[in-house]
């Protein structure tokens, strides 16, 4: 899928040399351009849906959106109120199954989220240690992350 997404940028890229009009609109033609041509190729060679694909990948990027914003609201109110409500806590979290990028991306996504932090992975490469800000019901922290790693391995991984 990415590589997919790459060579659709790439081509809007190339119809704007082409074109010799550096306009937003001529990167968009360009882009439904390319898009239109990996479709047809992907219903050639029997590969998937790439308007399915580049569809799943931005209903991770608008998941992923929400759980930044509600993260950065948090730790803004944290820092605003003289109230301490934090109740920080190491987490080990199970990435058996992954690959190296897959879990590198997890790991990533989890620590650009403000209040959280990928640590640290065990030797086996099986474990994420996390640390979260906000962690007062352990069960309830994981399942979010294995929302997280659900969501990314069905919308961007496609496993």
């Amino acid at each position: 899928m990415t590589w997919l997404f790459l060579l659709n940028l790439f081509m809007a890229i190339l119809y704007i040399a082409l074109v010799g009009d550096p306009s937003a609109f001529t990167f968009v033609v360009g882009f439904l351009l390319g898009a239109l041509v990996i479709t047809l190729y992907c219903r050639v060679s029997k590969t998937g849906s790439y308007p399915g694909k580049v569809w799943r990948l931005i209903r991770f990027v608008g998941f992923f959106t929400r759980i930044l914003i509600i993260a950065n609201l948090q730790v803004a109110w944290e820092v605003l109120s003289p109230k301490h409500t934090m109740t920080p806590r190491i987490l080990r979290y199970s990435v058996q199954g992954m690959t190296p990028a897959q879990i590198t991306t997890l790991a990533n996504t989890i620590s650009l989220t403000p209040g959280t932090l990928t640590a640290d992975i065990d030797d086996d490469g099986q474990h994420l240690y996390i640390h979260g800000m906000y962690c007062r019901d352990r069960d309830a922290a994981l399942r979010d992350l294995d929302e997280i790693k659900r969501r990314l391995m069905n919308e961007v991984f496609e496993t």
